[in-house]
């Protein structure tokens, strides 16, 4: 499953303040999703309580088609400082932005520019040890960067009390409760979330990772390098009995990724198993990415 979020942190400690402005935004149809068939509502939003002088946010990408916007108007309206962090990390994506006295100071995106299958692939970055790390050097305690998360390897988990859910039905807003916990992670690193776990000679993680572009060597090089670090974390938690096996898919570009894979003698998948949805479809679920 790799790292994947789409959160706020608001450099205050009203949550009450936090709340009411995003219940607000729900209620306008300025960039709210359209979530169709109200029977099956996404998970709701979980406005957490402050921790360290932050106030973190999950679940923000179900219900707006613009996390960086709605940074924008929560440094604006609750005059404090806002930061947006959209992390995909099995497709190697990343957008964070920072928002000061309302204006956009900072904004990452890895890569640059839009997905194009018909140009070269990117050479991606460790974007979940990017947004962790940025995240980090912004104050944010780590265990709440990993708010939502269960990481592999973490020492147990710490109660912060009840949280505020909030959701749309219709065009009413709705409020709840939830107790959260925050993951206390054993070292300075993102969190290690592995698609599946088993136990061989040694544990192994498997994961999957989506790809767009035409592969080519320094790609490849880059992936193995990503590979590397990804292991090298999950045994800083575990111990050097861990290794880690990633399966790619890269949509039209799949035979000669997987080709290319197996001159350096890397795990590919059986024929019969490579007929996998094109990139763009598997874009499509993740919303509207500006």
């Amino acid at each position: 499953m790799a790292w994947m979020t789409s959160h706020l942190f608001v450099q205050c400690t009203d949550a009450a303040q936090v709340e009411q402005t995003l219940a607000e935004l729900l209620e306008q149809p300025e960039h709210r999703t359209d979530l169709g068939d109200f029977s099956d509502l996404p998970s709701p939003m979980v406005v957490c309580p402050p921790q360290g002088g932050w106030v973190a946010v999950t679940g923000v990408g179900a219900w707006f088609d613009d996390v960086v916007w709605v940074a924008g108007r929560l440094a604006a309206t609750c005059r404090q400082q806002a930061i947006s962090s959209e992390v995909f990390g099995n497709c190697y994506r990343l957008r964070l932005s920072v928002h000061r006295d309302g204006e956009q100071a900072r904004l990452l995106r890895s890569p640059e520019g839009e997905p194009d299958d018909s140009g070269p692939m990117p050479l991606y970055e460790d974007v979940e040890l990017v947004a962790f790390t940025t995240l980090c050097e912004l104050g944010i305690p780590s265990s709440l960067i990993a708010v939502g998360t269960a990481p592999f390897g973490a020492d147990g988990t710490v109660e912060i009390g009840p949280a505020v859910t909030l959701l749309r039905r219709g065009e009413e807003v709705l409020r709840g409760e939830l107790q959260v916990k925050l993951p206390v992670l054993k070292r300075e690193d993102p969190p290690v979330l592995p698609a599946r776990t088993g136990q061989g000679f040694e544990l192994m993680l498997f994961e999957d990772r989506y790809l767009e572009g035409q592969p080519g060597e320094a790609s490849l090089e880059r992936l193995f390098e990503l590979e590397q670090a990804f292991t090298d974390r999950a045994r800083r938690c575990r111990g050097d009995d861990t290794a880690s096996t990633f399966t790619y898919y890269c949509g039209e570009h799949q035979e000669r990724l997987n080709t290319m894979l197996q001159a350096h003698d890397h795990h590919t998948l059986p024929t019969e198993q490579r007929v996998q949805p094109p990139w763009w479809q598997f874009w499509r679920q993740l919303g509207k990415w500006r």
